[in-house]
């Protein structure tokens, strides 16, 4: 059975809403970063998903809260309050991912025996 690329995607936006907690605007800036090479930042996650800076904020502090980001300090940021990059180690996280779905997966087949 072959799965097409947007049930695919449809099914990891699924996952993560249930198994994180997130909302659908949490998981739009977890995915613009995993498809950045060189990850986000604030303003680029703001602009690109039409959101303030404050919200974007929240967003990354969510996911990164969540285990699925992670930050660091922008070396480029001159002055003022540091800037940050947010980015995702790919192993890590898919590593982490993978334990939440089976924890999920077994907490769920308890569930259904118990009916």
């Amino acid at each position: 059975m072959s799965i097409e690329i947007t049930e695919k995607s449809i099914i990891l936006r699924r996952f993560l809403m249930v198994a994180y907690g997130l909302s659908e605007a949490d998981v739009d800036a977890f995915m613009k970063i995993v498809k950045s090479k060189e990850g986000k930042d604030v303003d680029s996650i703001s602009s690109e998903l039409g959101i303030s800076k404050s919200r974007a904020s929240l967003i990354l502090k969510r996911l990164s809260d969540s285990g699925l980001i992670e930050k660091q300090k922008n070396s480029g940021s001159k002055g003022g309050r540091p800037k940050y990059l947010y980015y995702i180690n790919k192993e890590e996280v898919i590593s982490k991912m993978i334990r939440r779905a089976k924890e999920i997966c077994t907490d769920l087949e308890s569930i259904i025996s118990s009916i």
